[in-house]
């Protein structure tokens, strides 16, 4: 049975989750776990309470159990809505299960994961200034840190579609692995795959031998899958990656996530967490073995 986490902040950014977790589970029977974390850690500066009433304590507790109480009963109403979804689409292979916790999110994913061993976490995520746990800023935190994989969705997303594929590559020990894991992942959606290296100084031809060596590897393993290969040679990193995630209809970006910078070495941080976020396509964090 495949299990994905799905961390939801009640926005409508939630639904469109659900709908790729549809997607990815197929015909297999999968469970989604619904999990929602709330601050619980509240300071109340200047107290006027008489002295020796731990009045922070006091107004800290009352505050985080409404708290604590609206976010169950909000994660309950989307977990109906969402069944009721999955009943609409006669969905009968999938259920669904929900947890509220209070707590930091990079701690309570990682502890949850240890916990009920999820195989992808699928989440939302917020654009560069908008506040809240699934900010960009977080959700790039989670993607490095997680212990499984993650897909992180653009809030602004309404449609889920995942055919073209784009896997960037800086010829990683663990790219064989981790795209035939990524194959396997989107089996049932008849995906292309988009296999790309950016050229960024001039060992032009060891990069045409790397990528040779993937691309007989990969089309010897699977036959029957559509692979395209890229180096692409550019100044502009940046231009380069919109212009041909544009051209060739891209709908989700997947890559190795480095513990210390996500894209330290596939782009020697001349290319921060940011613009990628700023595509605003579904990105897929894998992880080194």
């Amino acid at each position: 049975m495949k299990k994905f986490l799905l961390p939801v902040d009640f926005s409508e950014g939630s639904i469109v989750n659900c709908k790729y977790a549809f997607h990815l589970a197929g015909s297999e029977k999968t469970e989604l776990y619904l999990f929602h974390i709330y601050p619980d850690q509240l300071m109340v500066p200047d107290s006027s309470f008489p002295a020796g009433i731990d009045s922070d304590t006091f107004l800290n507790a009352e505050f985080i159990n409404e708290m604590r109480e609206q976010a169950e009963k909000n994660l309950i109403q989307l977990a109906e809505q969402v069944k009721d979804l999955l009943k609409k689409e006669g969905i009968t292979n999938i259920r669904v299960k929900h947890q509220v916790t209070g707590g930091d999110p990079e701690w309570e994913i990682k502890d949850i994961c240890e916990r009920i061993k999820p195989n992808l976490i699928i989440m939302g995520t917020r654009g560069e200034g908008k506040k809240g746990f699934l900010e960009g800023s977080m959700a790039g935190k989670i993607m490095s840190k997680a212990p499984v994989p993650v897909i992180a969705v653009p809030e602004l997303i309404k449609k889920v579609k995942l055919k073209n594929i784009m896997y960037a590559t800086n010829f990683s020990k663990s790219d064989f692995q981790q795209i035939n894991y990524l194959v396997k992942l989107l089996k049932p959606l008849k995906n292309e795959f988009f296999i790309v290296h950016f050229l960024l100084n001039d060992k032009k031809e060891r990069s045409k031998s790397a990528m040779d060596e993937l691309k007989i590897a990969l089309i010897n393993k699977n036959p029957d899958e559509k692979f395209h290969f890229f180096i692409l040679e550019t100044d502009s990193k940046q231009e380069v990656l919109k212009e041909f995630t544009s051209k060739h209809s891209i709908h989700m970006i997947a890559f190795i996530a480095h513990k210390t910078n996500i894209f330290k070495n596939l782009f020697r941080n001349e290319i921060r967490k940011k613009d990628f976020f700023k595509l605003e396509l579904p990105m897929l964090a894998l992880h080194e073995d």
